[in-house]
């Protein structure tokens, strides 16, 4: 080696050089308080996750570049609902976390399984009460032997030591 110095010196430029390419890909400079709270407005496109663009998790999700849209609408000043509607017409309803309530949909959401549930305890206790038989009579012969153990029972009750306390 002819100079350590430069050595040195070339390590570091390089050092930072790799340390500034990766922070200047870093998606997360994107997840401002705003893009957050805007973000949690939209779903996750990607299909995979259950998540919203301002929570998701995954690393290289296409929510990456609907944060970097958010982040650059907020720059130039639009308003919450103004971005989610931009968003709304370009992807329609779905990208919506929770897309509004309209008509019958909200109602039959949280009624109609306390109705199913209902119905079908009604239905079973039908069904129960239709097909129900009657005990057959015990025949004389099995009522003599459950009147022997009945009696064998009484015994060795009464000679338990727990019965004489």
């Amino acid at each position: 080696m002819r100079n350590p110095r430069l050595f040195t010196l070339k390590l570091v430029v390089a050092f930072f050089g790799v340390l500034s390419a990766v922070f200047a890909q870093d998606m997360t400079s994107f997840l401002t308080p705003d893009v957050i709270r805007v973000g949690s407005r939209l779903s996750c496109p990607c299909g995979t996750c259950r998540n919203t663009v301002g929570d998701c998790p995954m690393l290289h999700c296409i929510c990456s570049e609907k944060r970097k849209r958010i982040f650059e609408m907020k720059q130039q000043g639009l308003s919450d609902d103004a971005i989610v509607n931009t968003f709304v017409k370009e992807d329609g309803i779905v990208t919506l976390a929770a897309p509004p309530g309209q008509g019958l949909g909200p109602i039959i959401t949280w009624i109609g399984p306390g109705v199913a549930l209902l119905l079908g305890f009604f239905v079973y206790s039908w069904y129960v009460r239709r097909h129900q038989r009657q005990p057959e009579p015990l025949l004389p012969v099995d009522q003599a032997v459950l009147d022997r153990f009945r009696v064998q029972i009484d015994r060795e009750l009464d000679d338990s030591p727990i019965s004489k306390k």
